[in-house]
């Protein structure tokens, strides 16, 4: 009388147990690389878009904190607040001091908040310059108008001291995408997208004309 098998043959072998699975062939890991290297080209232009527009409204959103925060100190103070600007060879620099007069200077290259023309406040620095943003060259032009390249806020309401808006442009390094930092004649900071040579930036208004 036969018997019954002990154990069932494995469905996935033939013929004396070798196994039918292969592995990728030549032509098939050629493929597979040709393809994942033309997904890596289509990517790497957009992700250098994702990281021009960071580096560019980090540092719009950065610079208009510093301008926003010496509007505030001047109300809290009840002082005038000097915001100086130098430039120098592509490094550039701003400072706040308070006093209690319009002429309220200070040089925000001195890095002893001791000296006497320091930009500072209750003996710490206040200074905002290349070094602090991840693209320095971002900051293309600083109109700001006077002689001494100097805004002024008025500690009863804010109000700047100059006669029209003052325009900061910060550019990416590519030249892709520009905003511009504006600060108005009532202090308020506005960031808006430059459409000029479409290097404008999705998510912000259009600066006025």
């Amino acid at each position: 009388m036969p018997t019954q098998a002990t154990s069932r043959r494995d469905p996935s072998n033939t013929g004396k147990g070798i196994s039918t699975h292969h592995g990728f062939t030549v032509i098939e890991l050629m493929i597979s690389l040709a393809v994942l290297a033309i997904i890596t080209s289509l990517a790497l232009p957009s992700y250098r878009n994702i990281m021009e527009k960071r580096l560019v409204t980090s540092g719009a959103e950065q610079l208009g904190a510093f301008l926003s925060s010496a509007q505030l100190e001047s109300v809290k103070r009840n002082q005038f607040v000097a915001v100086n600007y130098q430039e120098n060879s592509g490094a550039w620099c701003f400072g706040m001091r308070a006093g209690d007069s319009p002429a309220v200077n200070c040089d925000c290259t001195i890095s002893d908040a001791t000296n006497t023309n320091s930009c500072a406040l209750d003996g710490a620095l206040k200074v905002f310059d290349s070094s602090i943003l991840s693209h320095p060259d971002a900051l293309q032009s600083a109109d700001i108008s006077g002689s001494d390249d100097t805004l002024v806020y008025d500690p009863v309401r804010g109000l700047t001291q100059n006669a029209e808006t003052v325009k900061l442009e910060l550019l990416s390094d590519e030249g892709s995408y520009a905003l511009d930092v504006d600060v108005t004649v009532t202090g308020r900071v506005k960031i808006c997208s430059n459409k000029d040579a479409n290097k404008d930036v999705p998510g912000y208004k259009e600066c006025s004309t």
